[in-house]
């Protein structure tokens, strides 16, 4: 039976499902649970005690910065404050060469998201355009960071490192 070390249960388990929980719960209620956020620091946390993180001080200060930012943006109602949240919490996990691709990859997903969204209020019959979609709807852009987030996984320094 193989051994399974710490590390490999925070990256291969906790991570994905933490991301997962969040997918689910952004679409169904448009919350971002702050217990999946926290799991998510606290996992990060367990990880620096088991193993070496590279770039971890740049880690912190990527996560502190994105933080500052989303909360900065949730003040001007253009994001919600769990996005913000969610969003510090991955710049643990993303290797800070990662950022540019992680941005690219959440722009992505959710441009499908903002296209799905509006097709679905077509469908049902609704006027329905970007800029009406934004006046009156929330996006689960939850979604798009948890997405990135998982798509990036494989491609981690910490995935090599464990």
């Amino acid at each position: 039976m193989a051994h399974l070390e710490v590390t490999d249960l925070i990256l291969l388990g906790l991570y994905p499902t933490a991301l997962c929980a969040v997918i689910g719960a952004d679409l169904a209620r448009r919350i971002i649970p702050n217990l999946v956020v926290a799991a998510l620091v606290a996992g990060f946390g367990a990880l620096c005690l088991a193993m070496p993180v590279p770039d971890l001080s740049l880690r912190l200060l990527l996560a502190g910065a994105v933080t500052a930012l989303g909360f900065s943006l949730f003040a001007e109602k253009l994001l919600g404050a769990g996005d913000a949240k969610l969003a510090g919490a991955l710049m643990l996990w993303i290797d800070p060469v990662q950022v540019p691709l992680f941005a690219m990859a959440t722009g992505i997903i959710g441009a499908l998201l903002t296209l799905g969204v509006v097709a679905e209020r077509r469908h049902a019959g609704f006027r329905s355009d970007i800029v009406a979609l934004a006046r009156t709807h929330t996006l689960p852009y939850g979604v798009a960071l948890a997405g990135a987030g998982l798509i990036l996984l494989p491609f981690s320094s910490l995935m090599r490192i464990g």
